[in-house]
């Protein structure tokens, strides 16, 4: 099969990872190993394949070589979509829980990610040991916390984890319970607070 020339070791698949997010650079032979964790001399071995197929254009410029992505060959688009950025699958997959959560209840105040799709972090390996998606719904009270987290568990099990492969694990909690964390320090509160990112509504002000 004519993938397993073009995609048959990691070396490959790393440096193609790198052009396709970066379509518009072009990348010294040094860097783009440095990019995909690789030897320059494995870089240099490696990239034939690639260079051979069209999907990669080479330039010679004394003795540098500098390496490109071909963005009009018929398989960059599909590359596109498998490489594309793991964090911002993260972050559309977070909107649609939080989206779920907007339509599903009129007693939500805030939706909040935090954790590592919140600051950009998200483990490569989707495989071993994926990330999750970390949400804290804060509701305006607290009297069907029970049955929002229920409908919402539901909703990730059916349509995010069948979709996507990864899952999310919601905190609910009421907005009187949200301030008394503050002003308790609580220090999972408190990283809330201070690093999560609102996907709907506003954080609760500690004051007033």
């Amino acid at each position: 099969m004519y993938l397993e020339n073009i995609l048959g070791s990691f070396t490959k698949i790393n440096a193609l990872n790198v052009l396709v997010n970066n379509p518009t650079s072009r990348f010294v032979e040094k860097d783009l190993a440095i990019a995909s964790g690789a030897s320059a001399s494995e870089i240099n071995r490696q990239m034939h394949a690639l260079v051979g197929s069209g999907m990669v254009f080479l330039e010679i410029i004394g003795r540098t070589k500098v390496y490109s992505l071909n963005g009009g060959h018929f398989l960059v688009k599909s590359l596109q979509a498998l490489f594309g950025d793991l964090n911002r699958v993260f972050n559309d997959a977070a909107k649609e829980i939080a989206r779920f959560a907007v339509s599903f209840s009129g007693n939500l105040d805030c939706v909040i990610l935090v954790g590592s799709v919140a600051v950009k972090k998200v483990r490569e390996d989707l495989v071993d040991n994926p990330s999750d998606i970390d949400l804290v719904f804060v509701l305006k009270d607290g009297r069907d916390k029970a049955s929002f987290l229920d409908s919402l568990l539901a909703f990730i099990e059916k349509d995010i984890v069948s979709k996507y492969g990864f899952t999310c694990y919601p905190v609910v909690i009421s907005r009187k319970e949200y301030l008394a964390g503050l002003n308790e320090k609580n220090s999972f509160m408190l990283a809330v607070q201070n690093l999560g990112v609102e996907l709907h509504g506003r954080k609760p002000k500690r004051f007033g």
